[in-house]
């Protein structure tokens, strides 16, 4: 018996040792990503298998670099779209499989997509960027318009032209040059998945609400007694004129043998210019706090959330992102600041969601861009109704409809904070927001 117990344990260990190196084989992928998708693809790729509109091409392969088919295209489509479909409506094309059938129904019959003939829809063809452009801006799918005359790529005939104006115009897809779009290159699956998520993220930001009243109303009844600001150096208001952290500041947070100081508060930034506005008389006595602390990340703020956050806020802004971009994933990202937002969610009165502006600097070996720490927050507080200001957003539109200005007017080349200019124009898109006149 105890020989056959230790044969016993010796097979049952190594059992568990195989499982373990199973596990640790480099050959095997991760449950929610693919060999061949690169950071450039894996936000877009990871968003659209996640919603279940697409799958890889096999379990480890998402095709990242292959032509995409007229029925791939359509189906990924059609699932992000969810359209309605007829069934006695629903055509027959000899070449499409029953599994995909209703799928382009439901496209054919919203006008998105035809076949190339009655019986024949060219399931299996490369899709082309220029019929990628008319599919994803049709007034049934994205509805994406803009200004034709605007367009200057020299392969955009007229059949292509308000299509590729929509998709320029809102931020969908650049030409693969400035004079070429590329309108007859095959679009690679990888290539399909970013212009889908860029398009489902517009859709997403012009479904939010335009503006929100919750702040103002409170301000206006007397009922706010504080505002904290929560950040890091573009909240404490770092590259402002006058920009200081005073050595008798008012204490945010104790840390070891560090001491953590609030801001200046004659800095033009936009925390001051908000400072200056809660003082108006009319709103009584508020308690306007900048607890924004340079360099500081969601995790390192998440680990000390309640020196940050008491259990009885008033009005908490909480713009954090920049920092986590040198040693984080987009993924930890998105998980810590969920379980941040979360928490102080659950210990104020009110909470606003804030992403911070683009930035170009390329000084710091960033793992991510603003613009996926914006769609992270927009999606973040879409599903869960927390209040959203996009300063990503706000500042790229200013550029848009002032060309007299340029990005460095608003921006340090050298940092990812704001100038002066960038801060006034983030304190115009919060009054705008927010309803603050």
């Amino acid at each position: 018996m105890k020989r056959e117990a230790k044969i016993y344990r010796k097979w049952s260990l190594l059992i568990v040792l195989m499982i373990i190196i199973s596990f640790l084989s480099p050959g095997m992928v991760e449950a929610d990503g693919f060999r061949d998708v690169s950071p450039a693809y894996k936000e877009s790729v990871n968003y659209l298998t996640g919603k279940k509109y697409t799958n890889g091409i096999s379990p480890t392969l998402f095709g990242t670099g292959e032509p995409i088919t007229r029925g791939s295209a359509a189906v990924i489509l059609a699932n992000a779209l969810e359209l309605p479909v007829k069934p006695s409506e629903i055509v027959a094309f000899s070449d499409v499989p029953s599994r995909a059938e209703q799928a382009i129904a439901a496209l054919k019959q919203a006008g998105i997509v035809r076949g190339k003939n009655d019986t024949y829809f060219g399931f299996a063809d490369s899709i082309k960027r220029g019929e990628m452009a008319l599919m994803l801006s049709h007034a049934e799918a994205y509805a994406l318009q803009g200004n034709p005359s605007k367009v200057s790529f020299r392969d955009v005939n007229d059949r292509y032209l308000d299509a590729v104006a929509g998709l320029v115009s809102n931020g969908i897809t650049r030409g693969k040059s400035n004079t070429h779009f590329g309108t007859d290159d095959l679009l690679k699956r990888g290539e399909f998945a970013v212009l889908v998520y860029r398009a489902e993220m517009d859709k997403l930001t012009k479904s939010m609400p335009k503006s929100y009243s919750q702040l103002a109303d409170k301000l206006n009844s007397g009922n706010v007694k504080s505002v904290k600001l929560i950040g890091d150096s573009i909240t404490a208001g770092a590259g402002g004129d006058g920009f200081s952290i005073p050595q008798n500041g008012r204490v945010i947070l104790k840390d070891g043998k560090s001491t953590y100081r609030e801001a200046s508060y004659t800095a033009d930034t936009w925390a001051n210019r908000f400072r200056a506005y809660i003082a108006r008389p009319e709103y009584g006595q508020i308690d306007f706090f900048n607890a924004g602390i340079s360099g500081k990340t969601a995790q390192w703020s998440l680990t000390r959330k309640d020196q940050l956050v008491s259990s009885e806020e008033d009005v908490v802004f909480v713009m954090l992102g920049t920092n986590d971009r040198i040693d984080s994933s987009l993924d930890q990202y998105e998980q810590t600041i969920r379980t941040l937002l979360s928490e102080v969610d659950k210990r104020s009165e009110l909470m606003i969601v804030m992403a911070p502006p683009p930035s170009t600097n390329t000084i710091a070996n960033y793992q991510f861009a603003p613009e996926s720490i914006n769609n992270v927050l927009k999606r973040i507080s879409d599903e869960n109704g927390y209040v959203f200001i996009s300063h990503f957003d706000a500042l790229n539109a200013y550029l848009a409809q002032h060309p007299d200005k340029s990005y460095e007017d608003l921006m340090e080349t050298g940092s990812p904070h704001p100038t002066s200019a960038g801060y006034a124009v983030m304190w115009e898109a919060i009054q705008e927001k927010l309803q603050l006149k």
